[in-house]
């Protein structure tokens, strides 16, 4: 059962107190003015509930709490049918299709819920009518109990708690929501999975419910948290492109020297050459700081998209670029634009793929600024040079954590940076 169709039925239930309250199903006068007792808190899937001004509250009468109508229909919504000859309540969120099942012998009020009679217990109260407020007031625990929505109760705030079971697809979204990191759905848009944690599934496709649910497969790999080296754990989408690395680089020297052996292992047995790993950790972490990028970080994903510098792809380790800058899967012709970049650091060559680099400094200085325009819509730091070509065309500060990187620097990329952080960088930190 959703959170939906649970509120259809709440509000179906409260319905049936309304009408079981104009048929005279009432507590006596004098219990409610000598039982009632105390101010009662409600809280509906998540949201507290506020009883205006002049309104009745929730109380509690003996062992039981009651609350008002009006509280359940418009914190949680109704769309329900009333058949006045048969005195039905009937409730159907599948179809529109009236009620089959015979009236009660006795003329008793029944709620019908997709076809079924929902049995209400005689232990668990009966709706009635204040007679100060005049409003209709329904057991608690038949929201509870008989309608499977989780109650708990604060006895030192005398609050109910009131979250409504998810259905398989509304869960999905709330799973999603938690890795708090962009996904690219089918219509070329990207969002960030967040804004899911408000969303109800109704709202998408079968086909985008589909794909949602393979992203969340794919995200399963990954803990939504990441242990800092200080031993802080935090949500890996909390950690942000800028600010200072965490490693020096001395430690990443250390954790690619550890990789070596099974980096070298693994060409063998692809029938491949071991290219030796450039030294790069200094500029990494010496150009980050300059720009205020994690160069630590920065390092990692360089690892990533380079395969350790094997470079198995299409970009050769001479050009120097390491992290792919225009590379975009088919040879250039050579004649493509600088866009503002040095010409004297940065050029293309006619059939090469991607963009060529004078020096490994240029590569990393390249590859720092491109993480720059992602980060933030701060003009380069002061006496710098534009060495990344494709630094204008970036949308200024869209990403500015590992995570929002997802995408958009790498496209569907549904795992791009909780790769970077947990496949790469947590394990240099483990190794450090």
């Amino acid at each position: 059962m959703n959170r939906f169709k649970c509120r259809q039925i709440i509000a179906g239930v409260a319905l049936f107190a309304m009408v079981a309250g104009i048929l005279g199903v009432q507590a006596p006068a004098e219990a409610w003015q000598t039982e009632a007792k105390g101010k009662v808190n409600i809280i509906i899937n998540s949201k507290v509930v506020t009883v205006l001004p002049g309104d009745q509250s929730p109380v509690i009468i003996g062992d039981r709490t009651y609350v008002p109508i009006r509280v359940i229909s418009e914190n949680l919504g109704a769309k329900v049918d009333w058949n006045q000859e048969g005195q039905q309540v009937i409730i159907n969120w599948k179809s529109n299709a009236a009620s089959s099942i015979a009236p009660d012998s006795q003329g008793q009020v029944q709620i019908i819920i997709d076809g079924k009679l929902l049995s209400i217990p005689v232990a668990y109260g009966k709706p009635f009518i204040t007679p100060t407020t005049f409003r209709t007031m329904i057991p608690l625990r038949i929201v509870g109990e008989a309608l499977g929505c989780e109650v708990s109760w604060v006895d030192e705030t005398k609050t109910v708690i009131i979250n409504a079971p998810l259905s398989a697809d509304n869960q999905l979204l709330q799973d999603l929501a938690k890795y708090r990191t962009n996904l690219k759905l089918i219509n070329g848009s990207v969002i960030n999975s967040e804004v899911l944690v408000n969303m109800d599934a109704s709202a998408y496709s079968s086909e985008q419910l589909a794909v949602f649910k393979t992203y969340l497969n794919q995200l399963a790999k990954y803990q939504p948290t990441v242990m800092l080296p200080n031993g802080e754990l935090i949500n890996a989408a909390d950690l942000t492109i800028t600010g200072n690395s965490y490693l020096t680089a001395d430690q990443l020297k250390k954790w690619i020297v550890n990789e070596i052996p099974r980096i070298s292992a693994g060409m063998t047995v692809a029938g491949l050459q071991f290219k030796p790993i450039p030294e790069l950790a200094e500029l990494y972490i010496k150009i980050g700081e300059q720009y205020g990028i994690r160069g630590d970080i920065a390092f990692c994903q360089a690892a990533k998209e380079t395969g350790f510098w094997q470079f198995k792809g299409d970009v050769q380790p001479w050009q120097n670029n390491y992290c792919g800058l225009w590379a975009i899967g088919s040879p250039l012709t050579g004649q493509e634009s600088c866009n503002g970049a040095d010409p004297n650091l940065v050029r293309f060559e006619a059939g090469v793929h991607g963009a060529i680099f004078v020096s490994p400094a240029a590569g990393v200085e390249a590859h720092i600024q491109h993480l720059y325009a992602y980060a933030n819509k701060n003009t380069l730091p002061s006496g710098k040079v534009l060495i990344s070509p494709r630094y204008s065309l970036v949308n200024r500060g869209i990403g500015p954590t590992w995570l929002q990187l997802n995408a958009r620097w790498a496209v569907p990329g549904t795992t791009y940076g909780q790769s970077i952080i947990s496949d790469y960088w947590s394990k240099a930190v483990n190794n450090s």
